[in-house]
């Protein structure tokens, strides 16, 4: 059996439309689903519309040797993250792959990545299903990046025990 199209204003005209939509009948809702509806909204209008975290705020986390990670936000539902990580001299981020798109941006010092030297302002984005080489730190480098969720250390540290 084909698909229906959706009925659309090419087909039936403004007025027939208006005339369906006021002929239907809304369901009525249980309390508790308007309860729970109610606490939903009430809650997002609770949050503010900046959220700010400021230079001297939050916890630097250790992931790998001379890798720290400050986590700026987190988006469970959409399984995304936005973080600092700071690289000791020296130090590399090992080949990974990436499900979701990566952004990131460099803050301060330079990177090396696939024979390019990429410093403070330079901005890379690798897409979903990328796989991508490591990133190097000749000098030490504090990125930006939002991403999937980062994996925990273990994760990591076994990508990076890989020749």
């Amino acid at each position: 059996m084909a698909p229906r199209k959706p009925i659309s204003s090419d087909i039936l005209d403004q007025a027939t439309l208006s005339l369906l939509a006021t002929a239907l009948n809304p369901l009525p809702l249980s309390t508790e689903l308007q309860s729970r509806m109610r606490a939903r909204v009430l809650a997002d209008a609770k949050k503010p519309h900046t959220e700010v975290v400021l230079a001297d705020e939050g916890e630097w986390k250790p992931l790998l040797p001379g890798i720290t990670i400050k986590t700026l936000r987190l988006d469970k539902e959409k399984g995304t993250q936005t973080s600092l990580w700071k690289l000791e001299p020296g130090s590399r981020v090992p080949p990974h792959p990436h499900n979701k798109e990566e952004e990131c941006m460099v803050m301060q010092g330079y990177v090396m990545h696939d024979g390019r030297r990429y410093a403070a302002g330079d901005f890379l984005f690798a897409r979903p299903g990328v796989v991508h080489s490591d990133f190097f730190a000749p000098e030490g480098a504090v990125l930006m990046i939002r991403s999937e969720l980062v994996p925990d250390a273990e994760v990591l540290a076994r990508l990076a025990s890989k020749p």
